[in-house]
This record gives structure tokens, sequence and C-alpha cells, in this order.
């Protein structure tokens, strides 16, 4: 009896290091074949156009985690007056934004994390690891161009067609095309509305972005997870110093 728990105990054993073994061979791949997609292009032989030489620019601002996208209110292509109330984004009744930025996200997760140092490993766990989560749109409005400390700027230029098609983009990510609000942002002039589509860690904030930018026919990462795999694919010409 004695030698059979022995026995059994050595099996026990040797399938854990075996499992443990596996495991750390599939993350290491995994982790490998993430930071390769993270570094190469959707598209190749493309180029980002420059905002100077463009009708129409929009920008990209991302801090260590998250990249949201600005366009301007309103331009000879589109108006967001038109689909957006200005003067009831936020807390503050104002209708002279000239840019709008757009974020999208797990909306428990965005509702009540008002700030990287606020995050909780509980519901970060379940936002990335349980499918399924409900998500939001934030709007922020801005009198000029958001150049915050911490975070990095980029100016895409698009024509037309392509700020067009990133509109359209924009505008069916909004549950059902109404433009529903839900809450208050964490600032005066932001506020959370209804979003389709489900947040996890196959689909993230980045990748959202990620797709509006791959609408417009602009260069974006296999794997647009990192904020900075995102902003890498833009270009150095497209910093906004």
């Amino acid at each position: 009896m004695i030698f059979k728990k022995q026995s059994i105990k050595k099996l026990t054993n040797r399938n854990l290091k075996q499992w443990l073994k596996w495991t750390a061979i599939s993350c290491t791949i995994t982790a490998l074949a993430l930071t390769i997609a993270a570094n190469l292009p959707r598209r190749t032989g493309t180029q980002v156009n420059a905002c100077v030489n463009s009708p129409y620019s929009v920008y990209l601002v991302a801090d260590t985690m998250h990249v949201d996208l600005v366009v301007p209110v309103e331009n000879s292509a589109f108006d967001w007056r038109s689909v957006v109330r200005l003067e009831t984004i936020g807390r503050e009744e104002r209708n002279d934004y000239r840019y709008l930025k757009f974020g999208w996200g797990d909306r428990d997760f965005y509702m009540n994390t008002p700030s990287l140092d606020k995050i909780q490993l509980p519901r970060l766990v379940r936002t990335l690891f349980v499918p399924g989560n409900p998500t939001a749109i934030h709007i922020n409005g801005y009198q000029d161009v958001p150049i915050q400390a911490g975070h990095q700027t980029k100016c895409v230029g698009l024509t037309q067609t392509q700020y067009l098609k990133l509109v359209d983009y924009v505008r069916r990510s909004f549950r059902g095309g109404k433009i529903d609000r839900i809450q208050d942002g964490f600032v005066d002039a932001a506020g959370f509305y209804e979003a389709t589509g489900f947040y996890s860690i196959a689909y993230t904030c980045n990748d959202w972005v990620a797709g509006a930018l791959n609408a417009a026919d602009v260069t974006t990462p296999l794997w647009p997870g990192l904020s900075g795999s995102v902003m890498k694919q833009l270009g150095d010409g497209a910093l906004v110093p």
C-alpha cells in the first residue's frame, strides 16, 4: 500500500511537471507570436499621410495602455453636431467644442476607473478574461487638440473618402446607431454612451481604435492590443510635439 501511494505521488508530480513545462512553452510561444504581430503592419507598402499634406486630419492620443481617437467637430466632410448634442456631452452646458475625443471600452471598467492608479485587479481580470462584457463609448470635448503630459499624440492625414469611412465606423459603434448617454464622465466636458460589441482580451479598446484606422485604409499592427504598437505603425512623422 505504501509503495502504491508513493507511485501515485511520483506520477502526480511528474504529470504536474509536464503540465508546467508545456504551459511555460505555450505561454512563451504565445508571447513571442504576439510580440511579432504587434510589430508587423496589417498592410505592407503603405505610408501614413502627413497632416500638412492632407485635406483632413485625425489625431491619436495614447497613454501606456489606451488609445483614443480625436476628430474635429466640424469640417467640410462632416459635422458631428448633426448626431451629437455638444451641450449634453458633459456636466457643463457648452456647445463650442472644436474637437471630440472618442474612446471605446468595457462599460464597468471604463465607468469606474477614472485613472490608471485607480485600477482594481479583480475588475481588470474580469474585464479581460470573462467573455461578453458590455461596452461604452467615452466622448470628451476640447477647444484644442489635447496634448497631455504622459501621453503621446500623433496626427494622420486622410482624404475625404477615408475620413468619411472613419466617421461611419465610429457612428456604427454606438448601440443601435443611437447616441444614448449613460452617465457623466470624470471631467466636466465628458460623458459615457451606449456602445456596440463586447470587450475581452481578444478585442480591446485598442482593437477598436485600430479598427477605425483600418476602416480608413490606414496601416495598423497585426495585433493592436498594445497602445504602443498602434502608435508605432503611424511612424515618427505623425508625432505632434
